[in-house]
């Protein structure tokens, strides 16, 4: 569901306090092998209402965090994504949360492939507001595996950041299943294991689950919905997008 989609989602969450080493979800999202072709334009719309927000110090603690992501395909195997988020919180407080620059390189087909892979090369300025690193780098292979209905995409990414601090290893994983002729059905698991120098121990890593639902509306247009739940203290305890 890439080239001009919209991608909707509301998020309502209770937050724990984050261990130090650990980097925080300021966003949710799993990237598979899929780009639009050259020339067309990728538009995802991110709307999440938070309450106690995002882990930490992290933004919005109360309120709303919108984010507009534009891509755009410049060949079969690579795309180039701008990632733009705006809180405002309950209090009337708004302010920007910087900026993401994505490259994204993939195996050219990988829709119709079974197999399928590639690395996403982000970098990023946030403010500590959002990110425990002002500047960072991150690393994100894709694999991409379909059978049939079915989808796994492995996103084993590792965050460098480039002010302070060693590597955070933080994967994320998801499964598909197709249940009707434009309804998808899948589980989600984001994780983070902190450190590479200072691995965090079992209780102080974040583990969050998601079941989501995908709709296509069109040719042009998506919508994705989730229902999450922290599964160790430091993650999220309960939220929905």
């Amino acid at each position: 569901m890439r080239r001009l989609a919209i991608l909707a989602s509301a998020l309502m969450l209770v937050a724990q306090a984050m261990p130090a080493g650990a980097a925080g979800f300021d966003e949710f999202q799993i990237f598979d092998g899929r780009i639009g072709g050259p020339g067309a334009v990728d538009l995802n719309l991110h709307l999440n209402v938070g309450r106690r927000g995002r882990l930490g110090e992290g933004a919005p603690r109360n309120g709303l965090l919108f984010s507009s992501e534009i891509g755009l395909p410049t060949t079969p195997w690579h795309e180039v994504a701008v990632f733009l988020p705006v809180a405002r919180e309950f209090s009337g407080d708004t302010f920007g949360g910087g900026f993401k620059v994505r490259n994204t390189f993939i195996t050219p087909g990988a829709a119709e492939r079974p197999f399928a892979y590639g690395v996403d090369v982000e970098l990023r300025y946030q403010s500590a507001r959002f990110s425990e690193a002002d500047w960072a780098m991150t690393l994100r292979p894709i694999i991409d595996l379909r059978h049939g209905p079915w989808q796994l995409i492995l996103n084993p990414a590792v965050e460098f950041p480039l002010d302070h601090g060693s590597a955070i290893f933080a994967p994320a994983v998801r499964g598909v299943r197709q249940v009707a002729e434009a309804v998808w059905l899948g589980i989600e698991h984001y994780m983070d294991f902190g450190r590479f120098d200072r691995p965090e121990a079992p209780r102080g890593q974040a583990h969050q689950m998601f079941v989501t639902t995908d709709f296509k509306l069109s040719e042009r247009f998506a919508l994705h919905l989730g229902l999450g739940h922290g599964l160790t203290h430091p993650a999220t305890a309960g939220l929905v997008r």
